[in-house]
């Protein structure tokens, strides 16, 4: 009689879960990083891995509208100096992020994606095995978290997609159990591409839940060619003490090794001019990446490795 409860169970489940997807997708790297800002006593160059899982379930229902949801297994050692990664010692699962998608629009909650952090262009002057650069922006504000919150936060994110255009909304509660917080995060984006060119802008208000802290963030790119683009951003970095900041960028493949650099430029008074190269080669479903940056202090930070996805 048990056996047949639990056969008539498992069919039931199978049958209720026809139509879903479950799949697993995710990325990882390793190779050596050089820092020369180490301290006393610590390595300058280093081994560095991180291994990045996302375990992806959806289903769509009768009427056309797709729901889903998105946990991530993640352990960082040794990462980039914009990369925080999670606990070194350990793997660790991010909050889940649950969403509804229909005719162009989609809604997440929870461990929402933000609008400011999900601008097209922002990243784009990266380089190297970690992905990196110092002109990316330097403010703080809130984004998908690859590891445990270490307080109740929740946010909702919506976009919607058409014609080319891309509008974006997020709103996240740093702390949805302090009923007196109201340093909650509220951010805007929108991006654009007709043709060759691709505008793009964001906004964030208390940023990272940081009263009085306004990021702002504007791009331009031109795809000259396939094998060639250009790019200007500028970002308003808040309260980090970066200030504003302006970053040229191009990228040109040929023979299929990719060459990026970019040069970065604050108006913080004590700030240098900030600075990367970079070259990427394609190993067939790998790639094999390095760079080498000076920053605004004048540090160096280089690395090579290889990076993959899968």
């Amino acid at each position: 009689m048990n056996k047949l409860l639990l056969t008539t169970a498992l069919l039931a489940a199978t049958a209720g879960a026809a139509s879903a997807e479950i799949t697993l997708s995710g990325s990882g790297r390793f190779g050596l990083v050089y820092d020369d800002t180490a301290g006393v006593g610590q390595a300058e160059t280093t081994l560095a891995y991180r291994l990045r899982v996302n375990v992806n379930a959806k289903f769509e229902a009768d009427n056309g509208v797709t729901y889903g949801g998105r946990i991530r297994f993640q352990n960082a050692q040794n990462t980039a100096v914009a990369d925080t990664g999670g606990d070194r010692n350990a793997a660790e699962f991010s909050p889940a992020m649950l969403y509804v998608e229909a005719s162009g629009v989609r809604v997440e909650v929870g461990n929402a994606n933000t609008a400011i952090d999900s601008v097209a262009l922002m990243y784009n002057p990266e380089i190297g095995f970690t992905e990196s650069s110092y002109g990316d922006p330097q403010g703080s504000f809130f984004s998908f978290s690859s590891g445990p919150y270490a307080v109740n936060r929740v946010g909702v994110y919506a976009a919607y997609s058409v014609s080319g255009v891309n509008l974006k909304a997020s709103y996240v509660q740093a702390d949805q159990n302090d009923t007196t917080d109201d340093a909650n995060e509220t951010s805007i984006a929108a991006d654009y591409t007709m043709g060759q060119f691709t505008v793009a802008a964001a906004y964030a208000d208390k940023g990272a839940g940081i009263v009085g802290n306004y990021v702002t963030f504007v791009g331009v790119a031109y795809k000259v060619n396939d094998v060639a683009n250009v790019g200007l951003n500028y970002n308003d970095n808040g309260t980090s003490g970066f200030g504003k900041t302006t970053t040229i960028y191009g990228n040109y493949t040929i023979n299929g090794i990719t060459l990026g650099a970019y040069v970065s430029d604050s108006d913080a008074a004590a700030a240098d001019t900030a600075y990367g190269l970079g070259a990427a080669y394609d190993l067939g479903g790998a790639t094999l990446a390095g760079a080498i940056h000076s920053g605004f202090a004048g540090e160096t930070y280089a690395d090579l490795g290889v990076r993959m996805s899968f």
